[in-house]
């Protein structure tokens, strides 16, 4: 899978490699595609109530070949990691739960209930293969739902929302010498971005949710003009915000909308706004039976780690970089700002769901040398495992 270049696309290539494993194995799947090469993919194993969905994605996000010291479409193994484009986010979580499925109908495990595979597409942008899923009722039936996004040895159960806003700004070149004779994009767009961020910071200042803490938000990309002698005729940025449920994405958009038109009524700009992608926060039980059972089956796997002092400290301050917590003795409970496709999931019912994010990984999703713990990634085959069969009895 690691070979690859799903990138934001080419989903279908993977689930036909999934399709193959699981076809091999006896275990009943159909990849739903949905043109461009794009694909969902549904196994189940079992049959029954309860139902337990398990989930991961297809895609990734794009790379820089000459920041990395390996091949990233190629897996290589090194000192005890894994590495490649995908290792931590998330092709190992999705290759853990197929290989688990596999090995329990290998063996003849016996399953008192359903297990749901939902692999997907798009995931890193927009979600559309969740969404598709949900439209087309596969959760319909669905008690639990853990997804495969790397959490490292913790339970996640509860993650922000997300609203990507992509800013436009037309205006009328000229020669830089006769400014007057244009509309400068670049100083329109520069200003309505000021006004929104404040009027943004303003509003939700002060408020937090419990366990998700505030509304982020972040200028993430942007583009204008192409000389420096010309006045810009367009400018384009896009923001990236991570949202709660005290302050939901429908009052931030309307910030945008608000503050656009009115600068629009009073200068000569033309700036407008699309939505791209428009998430939102779910949260889960933090006590659910499946949580519970996640933290004394992975109890011992955590345990059994051999981290240096040096190890463990840098450990704890990736854990501070990024909001989370750790402990090497707890598998600990918590929610963090990045999403998953559970907010498409469930777009019905985000609050109070037996839902968990638990997953191979750690912070070098997104990042240069993405990488990935070999053992971690066996203990997680093996605590699937143990997870389903107790799960479903």
């Amino acid at each position: 899978m690691i070979e690859v270049k799903s990138v934001n696309g080419n989903e279908k290539e993977v689930a036909d490699i999934l399709k193959k494993v699981l076809d091999d194995a006896g275990i009943q799947n159909e990849i739903l595609t949905f043109g461009n090469n794009r694909a969902n993919l549904v196994a189940t194993l079992g049959k029954g109530r309860p139902v337990l969905a398990v989930s991961g994605h297809m895609d990734v996000v794009e790379v820089d070949k000459d920041n990395w010291e390996t091949d990233p479409s190629e897996l290589v193994e090194k000192d005890g990691m894994f590495y490649g484009r995908g290792v931590t986010d998330m092709k190992a979580g999705l290759a853990a739960l197929v290989i688990s499925m596999v090995e329990l109908k290998e063996a003849g495990t016996p399953i008192n209930g359903t297990i749901k595979l939902l692999a997907t597409a798009g995931e890193e942008v927009g979600q559309p293969g969740a969404e598709k899923l949900t439209e087309q009722r596969y959760m319909k039936d669905v008690d639990a739902l853990l997804i495969a996004e790397p959490s490292g040895y913790r339970c996640v159960y509860a993650n922000k929302g997300e609203l990507n806003i992509t800013i436009d700004s037309k205006g009328q070149a000229a020669h830089s010498s006769m400014p007057k004779a244009g509309i400068n994009a670049v100083e329109h767009l520069l200003h309505v971005l000021n006004n929104i961020e404040t009027k943004v910071k303003q509003a939700t200042d002060g408020i937090e949710n419990e366990v998700l803490g505030d509304t982020v938000f972040n200028i993430d990309v942007i583009k204008g003009g192409n000389q420096i002698n010309a006045i810009p005729a367009f400018a384009q940025a896009q923001i990236n915000m991570r949202t709660i449920p005290e302050f939901t994405n429908a009052q931030l958009e309307d910030i945008f909308k608000e503050v656009i038109d009115e600068y629009n009524d009073q200068t000569d700009a033309q700036i407008d706004y699309s939505v791209t992608m428009n998430t939102i926060a779910i949260t889960g039980k933090e006590d659910s039976s499946l949580i519970q059972l996640i933290q004394k089956i992975g109890k011992p796997y955590l345990q059994n780690q051999e981290m240096s002092d040096e190890e463990i400290k840098q450990a704890k301050k990736s854990a501070e970089l990024t909001g989370l917590k750790f402990s090497k003795d707890e598998i600990l409970t918590l929610g963090m700002s990045g999403g998953t496709d559970g907010s498409k999931f469930l777009i019905d019912q985000p609050n109070g769901f037996d839902y968990v994010m638990f997953g191979p990984g750690n912070d070098t999703m997104h990042k240069d040398n993405e990488s990935l713990s070999k053992s971690m990634y066996f203990d997680y085959i093996d605590i699937y495992k143990k997870l389903f069969t107790e799960y479903l009895k």
